[in-house]
């Protein structure tokens, strides 16, 4: 068996997507003869806690969890709020803010470069130095967000001439939200050549999207690109029966600000006229949404067809994704956001429900959507094409009254298992090679 040595700052108990990635890899890997040693945070910073994902980790896998220093707890203060943890992406940045609050994104911005969680880097660093020495990889992994992490594995790389892969699970300088922030010219430029060490250092670089490849296809020595997925496991356990004669469209996520819908919301208003409709269709938020959202929804005077709920484990959010009549996809409204691929839309596929699906029509999303057999993108503003979607779904569901499955079983392709088949292959190439 081979050895990984993986350091990732997200990690169970934090929650999203960033975990369960590598999670899910890790799972996998042994099957594929290699044995992951992860380094990881005690006590992150996560938006939100998710302990069920534990249930996924090897009872028999090395984990080794080290302090950190982030000024998150502080950061907070600064902005009026207690304890440390904060939301992925400066979800709340655009809000106007007290002259407090814009200080700590200020400092944020520029004196926290690549990130904030570059705190980490010193004892992650330690332990896996320790960890080399006493049971030396035959590879090293690195992924970020946050991308402070690459930075441990190019020194280990130099340090020990071990293979290093670095895993780009977002964009880094280009990432949306870097627009948002009030940086310098010379922060910019100090984030801009980290990027790039790592990019053409890293014996190979792995990245989510086909357009993460296209951005950094040039720079890297060779690059490789693993979406996300799901995995069947987490879908044999729930019910796929409705829950009641609602007809019900759900979302089962955190809504940030880029990702408001006012023409979902002036649909729903329109087909609410019709009181059949209004009792019978529900939209389904499951996860925070954001305050501007909320806001837009409440001024659409919808509210009696909607159904809130608080942040849910991933358990209990891939049930409501199995239970609902339809599934709502908003990729985010930012520059580049054709390149934008979701985690969500694996899982999304999975369960063969029909999909909602608002964003640019020409993207990558799009592009799968289509190949699955699924209802095409549309835009936001489209109002027209969202009425005649939920207008169908809800005729639908009241002639079959039986949930509805669509599409073809492309979705296979982004099984965890299959894709950490592809990932363990990428790592023997690499060992192989050097």
């Amino acid at each position: 068996m081979k050895k990984a040595l993986i350091l990732t700052y997200y990690w169970p108990p934090g929650s999203g997507p960033g975990v369960q990635r590598w999670l899910k890899f890790c799972k996998y890997l042994p099957e594929n003869g290699w044995i992951p040693t992860v380094i990881t945070v005690r006590n992150g910073s996560y938006p939100y806690t998710d302990y069920s994902l534990e249930k996924d980790v090897p009872d028999d896998m090395k984990i080794i969890k080290t302090d950190t220093f982030e000024p998150f707890a502080i950061y907070n203060l600064l902005r009026g709020k207690k304890g440390k943890s904060v939301e992925v992406g400066l979800g709340s940045i655009k809000n106007k803010q007290i002259k407090f609050s814009r200080f700590a994104n200020y400092i944020r911005a520029n004196y926290f470069i690549p990130d904030a969680r570059l705190g980490w880097n010193k004892y992650a660093l330690g332990a896996a130095i320790k960890q080399i020495k006493t049971d030396k990889p035959d590879i090293i992994i690195t992924t970020g967000p946050p991308h402070s992490t690459h930075l441990i594995g190019q020194r280990l790389n130099k340090e020990f001439g071990i293979p290093w892969m670095a895993d780009f699970r977002d964009p880094w300088t280009t990432i949306y939200y870097n627009a948002l922030l009030n940086r310098t010219d010379a922060s910019k430029k100090k984030d801009e050549l980290f990027e790039n060490h790592v990019v053409s250092n890293c014996n190979v670089l792995l990245v989510t999207t086909p357009g993460m490849e296209s951005e950094f296809s040039s720079r890297a020595k060779k690059i490789i690109c693993i979406p996300n997925g799901y995995d069947s496991e987490d879908f044999e356990a729930h019910s796929t029966t409705k829950l009641d004669s609602l007809v019900r469209l759900s979302y089962a996520g955190n809504l940030k600000a880029n990702q408001n819908m006012p023409g979902l919301w002036k649909a729903i208003s329109q087909l609410g006229q019709d009181e059949n409709f209004k009792s019978a269709f529900r939209l389904c938020l499951a996860g925070s949404v954001h305050e501007e959202i909320r806001k837009s929804i409440h001024e659409s005077d919808i509210r009696e067809m909607l159904e809130f709920h608080p942040f849910v484990a991933h358990k209990e959010a891939v049930e409501i994704m199995q239970q609902a009549d339809a599934l709502l996809l908003p990729i985010p409204q930012s520059s580049g956001n054709k390149l934008i691929l979701t985690g969500k839309i694996f899982e999304y596929l999975a369960t063969r429900r029909p999909i909602l699906s608002l964003g640019p029509i020409d993207g990558n999303a799009a592009e799968i959507l289509e190949k699955a057999e699924h209802s095409q993108m549309l835009n936001y503003d489209d109002v027209d094409g969202i009425r005649l979607f939920l207008a169908s779904i809800v005729k639908e569901a009241e002639q079959s009254h039986s949930l509805q499955q669509v599409g073809n079983e492309q979705y296979k392709e982004y099984s965890r298992q299959g894709l950490a088949k592809s990932l363990s292959d990428t790592m023997n190439m690499i060992i192989d090679s050097e």
